[in-house]
């Protein structure tokens, strides 16, 4: 544990002198701003407009964990070809688990500040909700982050820039009727349906519990699909040499 730490402290540091910090704090400050002078210009003040901006927010994640990814684990790859990330601990596991926690805590970070400021100036809705609504794309997007930092390391950036822009597209598709039977499967869909059934459980509280055990349905699909990830990422990564180019 304490490896794991002083892991992600030296990769924090690492991204001191870069962009990354810095996209995760002025994009979500930007978006938010940009939604609350265009709700407050309209002067809708509307729940649909709360449920547009969160689905919005679910569906432009996939795009940034997928560059986001790919910029953080290219910056291993030219600094000597992985050899860092594979020769520095006595755990090989540790560098590839604080990567991905350092990922995670970015988005994390990000998602706070795009529903936090939002929620601050557009305050329809209980604070409770969104609340709720930043979890449930936290949680959403934490398979997509493992699934990003594995497409990185094997493939490379544009590999990981590629499947990020094709997810914010399959994420806003499952928003049409296609996605009512299919989203529990479709790891894109998780943030963004649960934002929606959240929206729809609440103008329609007579469906209240229908709508409660699908996403429970969902919820408990995405944690079997997580953990077997997660363990699969570990044990692949323990093997992995680098890729096949510079072998």
């Amino acid at each position: 544990m304490i490896a794991l730490l002083r892991c992600i402290k030296s990769d924090f540091y690492k991204l001191r002198h870069t962009s990354i910090l810095w996209i995760h704090l002025l994009i979500p400050l930007a978006g938010a701003f940009i939604f609350l002078l265009y709700y407050h210009t309209t002067a809708k003040n509307s729940i649909t407009d709360i449920e547009t901006y969160l689905e919005a927010l679910a569906i432009a994640f996939p795009l940034l964990i997928g560059l986001i990814s790919g910029i953080v684990i290219e910056q291993e790859e030219l600094a000597g070809n992985f050899q860092v990330m594979l020769c520095t601990s006595k755990s090989k596991c540790t560098p590839y688990l604080s990567k991905s926690i350092l990922l995670i805590l970015l988005g994390t970070f990000s998602i706070t500040i795009a529903v936090g400021v939002f929620a601050l100036g557009f305050h329809v809705l209980p604070y409770l909700f969104y609340l709720k609504a930043g979890v449930a794309l936290i949680i959403g997007n934490i398979f997509l982050y493992i699934l990003h930092v594995f497409i990185s390391l094997q493939f490379g950036k544009g590999a990981s820039t590629g499947l990020g822009v094709s997810g914010s597209l399959i994420s806003a598709l499952m928003l049409t009727g296609l996605g009512d039977y299919i989203w529990y499967f479709v790891p894109w869909a998780w943030s963004v349906r649960f934002c929606h059934r959240m929206f729809e459980k609440l103008n329609n509280p007579a469906f209240s519990a229908e709508i409660a055990l699908d996403m429970q349905k969902g919820a408990l699909i995405m944690l079997f699909a997580l953990c077997i990830t997660f363990v699969v990422s570990l044990f692949w990564f323990k093997k992995w040499e680098g890729r096949k180019s510079y072998e």
